[in-house]
């Protein structure tokens, strides 16, 4: 019997599953799609910097991307305080509008440091719905099933990926930026009309697996699992967040010549699938296997896009790659997080956005700074030399933990 099969109809569980995956695929595309859109942000809240020099203003706008990754660390730690008494159901109600309201406002501002203030605003219940967006979709599907409910709700940033995110990089940048983050912003609708029409979801009880808390890990455990994570992030961050400036000078062509940056967004989605499929697949059998496959695909992809080619042939392999990365990490992660923080399984069921997000903030920045002091050939030597140190570090880690195999 599934676990909220007493409250509501199976056809009422899938609608309010398809809505809440429907939410993090909003999360997925606007959180990645900005990155595919510096140049043209750039160019329309820092025209006259973007014009002398344009890899200074990408890097300066690359803030808007840095801050809402902050955003999702600091609403790691925020979001459940401020909402510790509301019931699950009334939280990712609340994270959902807030989402919706702030990136409304976002595609709206005039300057970039109100858009930077915003974009931190609309990252703040970003940990928390997809943590207990996670959680709730297990439940309902059932106790047996909550590996596959949390690959459900973390594969609307694959699918983000796949999709949204090429088609919302080619509108913008033959659009209007603002038009796609409005079009994100009605995403989060979704989610929101569906959990409203939906009272019968009830309140929270106890995450199943909550009562072994004294065989989840410890501390120390956990704090190394969280730095090899962020440190793998970062490097994969670095790459994606200035794809634009790092497939050019890969291809060795100025901004806007050579294959489009969409033909490179759509590659990432699709090696983000690939990761995310197959990485579920491989944590089903070990995550800590999977985890290190997803470290030795972003060392793989950092040492192609080292290399450049007139063809852009390491660029297309290198996008490809650390995509599969990123998709293979997320479940790899998440399960490697909730069994090792048993004790805590809300926050460990957010601890993946944390991470994540850490290193994507953390990566924004260094990656910046990379890109004005050494240009993209450095952004893609430090990238490498991180992944390098997160896949060694993991290959530590599996000397010290049981690599447990299903």
């Amino acid at each position: 019997m599934m676990a909220e099969s007493e409250t509501m109809p199976q056809r009422g569980r899938a609608w309010v599953i398809a809505a809440l995956v429907c939410g993090s695929f909003g999360i997925g595309v606007s959180e990645f799609v900005v990155m595919g859109l510096l140049p043209q942000i750039a160019a329309e809240l820092l025209p006259e910097r973007f014009a002398a020099d344009p890899d200074a203003a990408v890097a300066s706008v690359g803030t808007i991307v840095s801050f809402y990754a902050l955003g999702v660390v600091a609403g790691l730690i925020v979001t459940p305080l401020v909402m510790r008494r509301f019931t699950m159901r009334t939280t990712l109600l609340v994270c959902a509008a807030a989402m919706f309201v702030w990136t409304v406002c976002t595609s709206l501002a005039p300057t970039l440091p109100l858009a930077v203030l915003l974009r931190f605003l609309s990252a703040l219940t970003h940990a928390s719905y997809v943590g207990l967006a996670a959680i709730l979709v297990a439940r309902m599907l059932g106790a047996k099933y909550q590996g596959r409910g949390a690959s459900l709700v973390l594969g609307g940033f694959a699918i983000a990926n796949l999709f949204g995110v090429p088609l919302g990089t080619m509108l913008g940048a033959s659009g209007d930026w603002r038009l796609v983050l409005l079009l994100c912003a009605a995403l989060f609708l979704v989610p929101v009309a569906a959990l409203l029409a939906s009272p019968r979801l009830g309140a929270d009880r106890a995450m199943p697996g909550a009562d072994r808390a004294d065989r989840g890990g410890s501390a120390p455990q956990i704090a190394v699992l969280l730095i090899v994570g962020t440190g793998i992030a970062i490097g994969a961050f670095m790459v994606i967040t200035y794809v634009v400036p790092l497939v050019s000078w890969l291809q060795g062509v100025p901004h806007r010549e050579g294959i489009p940056v969409a033909v490179f967004m759509l590659l990432f989605g699709i090696g983000m699938n690939i990761g995310n499929f197959g990485g579920g697949w491989l944590t089903d059998v070990s995550a800590e296997l999977a985890f290190a496959a997803s470290a030795t695909s972003g060392v793989v992809a950092a040492v192609l896009l080292c290399i450049p080619s007139g063809s852009g042939a390491t660029a297309v392999a290198g996008m490809l790659l650390i995509g599969v990365c990123l998709g293979s990490y997320s479940p790899a992660i998440q399960i490697l997080f909730v069994t090792s923080a048993r004790r805590w399984p809300r926050l460990a069921a957010s601890f993946t956005s944390g991470t994540t997000n850490l290193g994507s903030f953390l990566g924004a920045s260094l990656g910046g700074a990379a890109l004005g002091a050494l240009g993209a050939g450095g952004v893609a030597a430090i990238a490498l030399a991180l992944l390098v140190a997160g896949a060694a570090a993991q290959l530590v880690r599996m000397r010290t933990h049981p690599v447990v195999v299903r």
